[in-house]
């Protein structure tokens, strides 16, 4: 009988040789966002991009999601680029995230994957999920694994992000299954890793795991948080069943950003 697993397509090979570069034998990650600097100018640890690189780099993290320019400035050429190809800024409307990049792109910079960002509940949300659909399709077709950044998060007052604070604090199994939900859909629409917030205890994230459906699953850091309760979240969610974190405001908002990624990997990998 033909053996219909023989079948290795050059871009199934680069995918996964590319997912290697990021999850390696373990199948954990900590990846380091360092896309705020487009987003909005309050970035204190991004000042001086390059010292930051620096420290950053010397912690060695699995994966660094950056846009072209902030790519051209890590030196370390073992570490894998994430490069976001989704954008929108403070200074307009934040949660529309459009195409500023492409999979082609990626692929000519050496990129273990590309990232790409959705907000469930936006009134944009059908045009993010059509840009989703087409990254997902054009990543198959190279080769590019892709992470999918994806979020309950709507149009608020003032021009603002509405993130479901309230529902998370107050009604955390709605918030929890608005969480679940959005992971299903990254799910179904091809991520390769996927990204998302934490929901505030083992038990609820262990649902959102399972919403997941086997795909690697990496919380945000979200707001500054002191040092305890950063780590103690990473913890539960790595005994949920996180594959990782993908945190940046708070490791490049710290000064000692190396020695946070050192505890942070202590947790991930070393279960301490």
């Amino acid at each position: 009988m033909f053996d219909y697993n023989s079948i290795l397509a050059a871009n199934i090979v680069g995918k996964r040789r590319r997912l290697f570069r990021i999850l390696g034998n373990t199948g954990k990650c900590i990846v380091v966002p360092l896309d705020d600097n487009l987003i909005s100018s309050n970035n204190i640890g991004l000042c001086d991009l390059k010292k930051k690189l620096q420290s950053i780099e010397s912690a060695r993290p699995n994966g660094m999601l950056c846009y072209l320019g902030t790519a051209n400035l890590v030196k370390d050429f073992d570490i894998p680029i994430i490069l976001n190809i989704s954008a929108s800024t403070v200074q307009s409307k934040h949660t529309r995230k459009t195409l500023i990049s492409s999979v082609e792109q990626a692929v000519k910079m050496d990129a273990a994957a590309v990232a790409i960002h959705i907000n469930i509940s936006s009134e944009y949300e059908t045009e993010m999920l059509n840009n989703l659909g087409y990254v997902t399709e054009k990543c198959n077709e190279w080769g590019m694994p892709v992470l999918v950044i994806i979020y309950p998060r709507k149009e608020g007052d003032n021009n603002t992000d509405y993130n479901y604070e309230n529902l998370k604090e107050h009604k955390p199994e709605e918030y929890t299954s608005l969480v679940c939900h959005c992971v299903r859909i990254a799910f179904e629409l091809g991520a390769d890793i996927i990204k998302t917030q934490y929901t505030g205890s083992v038990d609820n994230f262990s649902e959102v795991v399972k919403a997941a459906s086997g795909k690697p699953l990496l919380i945000a850091g979200g707001a500054m948080k002191d040092e305890e309760s950063l780590l103690c979240m990473v913890r539960d969610a790595m005994n949920a069943g996180a594959s990782g974190v993908s945190i940046g405001r708070n490791v490049f908002n710290r000064l000692d950003s190396e020695k946070i990624i050192s505890k942070i990997r202590d947790i991930v990998f070393h279960d301490l």
